[in-house]
């Protein structure tokens, strides 16, 4: 019986996937030419069938593609311009992307050596935001050295607490892996540092409540009885010193509180700019409830409803709140298809035995899930790229309990 030849580009793609996840945190422009080359790779590589039986049965990559099935069809009844309908079907294809990265990370070596990547560049973007309290470094964002100020390195702070608040999370289930003591200090001492970066070297308060987040789903997915009690306890306790330690923390916090008090009068600010976009979109959602008013039409329909014309440049590119501009656009259909998104990653963790896939995939949820509550993962680039990779590979090192599970005899 004749062995089924494997097409020379296939072998290509798993080392593609493994350069693109080295490359997304740091180099937008690399990562997007090398995601162009792994999917003609993955186009001409063949092989197709096999890559949608595996597809078909993970219900994260299943519900990924769901959503985009609402985008698409948000477009059929739009009457939102082109471009704007266009843009959205761009930026939103990541979620078929999520398929086919999916597809090529069946193989847990692989999967490890993405992480690998990651890893590898989040190291870089941490040394690197230490180094600008002292250096000025030509890579970097921010080119002002000292405390107290905003270090951050590559996109914008926003992007870069995202990840970080992630890795922090890596580190923590890296370390609680570790047999040998030094190395669980090594992880240990990364996972603090990628904390502080959050804290006292970053600007914005998004970041502390992603923070918050991967600790609090460390802590309930790894420990249990007291262990679990006092970790929490520590945490909450340790949060709190490091707001009451960092001077400019404490005024960013002072600050959104007046401006969140000063909101009726001031929407330019950045609480109040959200905050207004929270009491106008739900006006949108609410006149076209079911099925929303198209793929794009968020932008043009939120310069109808606002109080001013000249308003309209600043708040129509995106409201904020990922539940919201979906509902502007697709109303509660696209709500529900991206809460079954995020419900379909929950579901697959708590199927995962592993404990470090369980917690990663978890996080990665209760991320998405709170970082949608204050911004647009989904339409933000570098977010996006982040989520919808991520999403990719934790599916696939969990989707290995479904086969494992699929495989083994009834009781």
């Amino acid at each position: 019986m004749s062995v089924p030849t494997m097409h020379p580009l296939a072998k290509t793609l798993p080392v593609l996937a493994t350069l693109v996840f080295l490359t997304f945190p740091v180099a937008m422009g690399v990562a997007n030419a090398l995601t162009l080359l792994l999917l003609l790779a993955w186009i001409f590589s063949g092989n197709h069938r096999a890559h949608w039986h595996a597809i078909r049965a993970n219900p994260v990559i299943m519900m990924a593609l769901l959503l985009y099935g609402v985008i698409l069809l948000g477009a059929s009844y739009s009457a939102a311009p082109a471009a704007d309908i266009t843009l959205h079907l761009t930026k939103y294809a990541k979620l078929l992307f999520v398929a086919v990265l999916f597809s090529i990370l069946g193989d847990r070596t692989w999967q490890r050596r993405c992480m690998v990547a990651f890893t590898a560049a989040m190291l870089f973007i941490l040394a690197s935001t230490w180094m600008n309290l002292w250096f000025v470094l030509p890579w970097s964002k921010t080119q002002t050295p000292g405390w107290g100020l905003s270090h951050h390195v590559f996109g914008d702070y926003i992007t870069q607490n995202v990840m970080m608040a992630f890795f922090v999370l890596w580190s923590l289930v890296s370390a609680k892996a570790q047999k040998t003591v030094a190395r669980r200090a090594a992880w240990l001492a990364i996972a603090l540092l990628a904390a502080v970066s959050i804290t006292h070297l970053s600007d914005g308060r998004s970041g502390y409540l992603l923070l918050a987040t991967t600790l609090l789903i460390f802590v309930l997915a790894t420990l249990r009885g007291k262990a679990l009690w006092a970790m929490l306890i520590a945490s909450v306790l340790g949060l709190g010193v490091t707001l009451m330690s960092s001077q400019s923390l404490m005024q960013r916090f002072e600050r959104a509180a007046v401006e969140a008090r000063q909101s009726e009068t001031d929407n330019q600010s950045s609480i109040g700019h959200r905050l207004y976009n929270y009491r106008k979109t739900p006006e949108l959602i609410m006149e076209k409830p079911l099925l929303g008013w198209g793929t794009g039409a968020y932008h043009t329909q939120i310069c109808r409803i606002v109080e001013k014309p000249e308003w309209c440049p600043v708040f129509n590119w995106h409201p904020h709140n990922q539940y919201l501009f979906l509902g502007a656009d697709h109303g509660m259909l696209g709500i529900l298809a991206y809460l079954a998104l995020m419900a379909s990653m929950v579901w697959l963790a708590l199927r995962d035995q592993d404990i470090s896939s369980r917690t990663l995939l978890l996080g990665l949820a209760g991320l998405l899930a709170v970082n949608s509550l204050v911004n647009s993962p989904l339409w933000s680039s570098r977010e996006s790229h982040f989520f919808m990779f991520m999403m990719a590979l934790l599916a696939a090192r969990s989707g290995l309990a479904l086969q494992a599970e699929a495989k083994s005899p009834p009781a």
